[in-house]
């Protein structure tokens, strides 16, 4: 079985000579060839309950991650980073498909697990082989989606500037919602190719990953 335990995942560091339309452009390309690896047209055998439940999440998991770009790309914010929520959800919900115990298995497939962000984060970490661990960070980042996705502070303190009722997102946390996604997006790939054993798309993943990671250093986004 592969591992993805010594990847090191890369943050994209943008400079403002990149337009946020060309960074989203970009991140929606990437999200679209890595989705590409396991959507086009291939026929999957499942072996276990798991294989299928980790196949409908990638599903998902694109999905959310399109949707996001997409409304960024026709200048809606609001429900771009209401998603964002899901879209981890979505991801983490697969990683438990793929690593949980059969009881957590069942549950995801009975629509009765309920997501424990931290522990799931900190398993994950472990994997990558991360020194970043978890923190108490990680409840502020959980309470803001949270507010994000249901309508909460964080939205609301959005839809005002000055005098004026209208969205006032910047376009440094439109940038940073934007790379936020990105690391998602390929472990999902990663994890994915990996547990099934999906070896020619798994080596085509940190391919794509360490072009990315090369491109952040040198071209200020993904290739």
């Amino acid at each position: 079985m592969m591992t993805t335990s010594k990847v090191r995942m890369a943050t994209a560091t943008t400079h403002s000579i990149v337009r946020t339309e060309d960074l989203i452009t970009r991140a929606r390309n990437l999200s679209e060839h890595l989705q590409l690896l396991l959507s086009n047209d291939r026929q999957h055998v499942n072996k276990t309950n798991r294989d299928a439940l980790v196949l409908l999440h990638w599903s998902l998991v694109f999905e959310h991650h399109q949707g996001i770009l997409l409304l960024l790309q026709n200048g809606l914010p609001a429900p771009a980073f209401a998603l964002m929520r899901p879209l981890e959800e979505a991801f983490l919900r697969m990683f438990v498909a793929m690593n949980g115990t059969e009881k957590q298995v069942a549950a995801l497939w009975k629509g009765t697990y309920r997501t424990d962000f931290e522990t799931v984060w900190k398993q994950i970490y472990e994997q990558i082989g991360s020194q970043a661990g978890v923190g108490p960070w990680l409840q502020t980042k959980i309470k803001g989606l949270h507010g994000f996705t249901h309508g909460g502070k964080e939205q609301l303190v959005r839809q005002a500037s000055g005098s004026d009722i209208v969205s006032s997102y910047t376009d440094d946390e439109i940038r940073s919602l934007v790379q936020e996604t990105i690391p998602v997006a390929f472990l999902t790939a990663l994890f994915t190719t990996a547990f099934l054993d999906y070896q020619t798309e798994h080596q085509r993943a940190v391919e794509m990953l360490n072009e990315y990671s090369q491109g952040a250093t040198t071209r200020d986004g993904p290739v």
